[in-house]
C-alpha cells in the first residue's frame, strides 16, 4: 500500500476493468453499426442493452475506485489525480501509478473513437432530432 493507504494494485485493477469494459462497447458498436445496416431492429435492441449493461460496468468500477479515497485526504487526492489528471501528460511517481496512466491514455483513444462512430449512428438513426443536432461537425 502507499503512503496514501490506497491498494495501487486494486485501484489499477479497477482501471483495467473499466478498459475492458470500454473494449466491449466499442466491438458491441461495431455490431450495432452492423445491425443498423441490415435494418434489423431486433438485434440493434438486443445491442443496445448489452452496451448499457458495459456502460453501467465501466460506471461501477469508476465509483469502486472513487469509494476508496473515503480513507483520507491524500488518498482523495491521489485518486482525483490519477482520475483527473491528462494521462497525456501525467508520468506517475511508481509502477502502478505509470500502468494507470497507460491504461487511461489507451481507455481515452477506444473513448475517442467510440465518440466519432456513436456521433453517425446517432445522426443516421434521429436525423434532424439527433443529440448532435443536423450540422456537420
Amino acid at each position: 500500500m502507499a503512503e496514501t493507504g490506497l491498494d495501487m494494485g486494486k485501484v489499477m485493477i479497477l482501471f483495467q476493468r473499466r478498459y475492458n469494459y470500454m473494449r466491449e462497447i466499442d466491438r458491441l458498436t461495431g455490431e450495432l453499426a452492423e445491425a443498423m445496416d441490415r435494418s434489423d431492429d431486433v438485434s440493434v435492441s438486443l445491442i443496445l442493452q448489452m452496451r448499457a449493461g458495459e456502460m453501467a460496468g465501466f460506471d461501477e468500477c469508476t465509483n469502486e475506485i472513487w469509494q476508496m479515497s473515503s480513507i483520507g485526504k491524500d488518498a482523495l487526492r491521489k485518486i482525483r489525480m490519477l482520475i483527473q489528471s491528462d494521462p497525456e501528460e501525467a508520468v506517475g511517481e511508481n509502477p502502478e501509478e505509470k500502468k494507470i496512466y497507460e491504461i487511461r491514455r489507451k481507455t481515452q483513444a477506444v473513448i475517442d473513437r467510440l465518440r466519432t462512430v456513436d456521433e453517425r449512428l446517432n445522426r443516421r438513426a434521429a436525423g434532424k432530432e439527433s443529440f448532435y443536432g443536423s450540422g456537420i461537425r
